[in-house]
């Protein structure tokens, strides 16, 4: 039988709250023997040094900025995926948009199926900010797994 997901793309903001995605991550791709990337957005917000590439037009992270991410997201994978039979990959994606960003690199490596937290923000804070899972669960190229906390769980 063949798996359903042999290439799984989980993505993290670095909160409590994605604990729960690379959790859930760190199963499917386990029992399904399955590819893992790990992804994080960054959005350029004026607090992030940011340089134009002139060839390409493409909006990138500075080197000290790329640096610092890649080892958070190397210790995330130390501590979620080490077991793992298969070394986890990272990505680090530059977007205006986190949920764009999450989408369209899912379809760049042609992931079976995404991992992702919600805050579960509701009301006006939702509103305001939008659900970047629920923009995810739209716009995918892919299934998606869409986790959220309960409501009396502290995160």
């Amino acid at each position: 039988m063949a798996s359903l997901a042999r290439r799984i793309l989980v993505a993290t903001d670095f909160s409590k709250t994605s604990e729960l995605a690379l959790d859930a991550a760190a199963l499917l791709a386990h029992q399904n023997d399955a590819k893992l990337t790990l992804v994080h957005v960054l959005v350029p917000d004026g607090t992030l040094e940011m340089i134009e590439d002139p060839r390409s037009g493409l909006i990138m992270a500075d080197d000290e900025t790329r640096e610092r991410f890649h080892v958070e997201l190397h210790a995330v994978c130390d501590r979620w995926f080490a077991e793992l039979p298969r070394r986890a990959n990272i990505a680090l994606v530059v977007s205006t948009s986190p949920s764009e960003g999450i989408c369209h690199y899912a379809e760049h490596v042609q992931a079976d199926l995404i991992v992702i937290a919600t805050h579960g923000r509701t009301g006006l804070a939702r509103m305001l900010n939008g659900s970047v899972a629920e923009h995810v669960v739209r716009h995918a190229p892919c299934p998606v797994l869409s986790l959220r906390a309960p409501a009396n769980h502290h995160l």
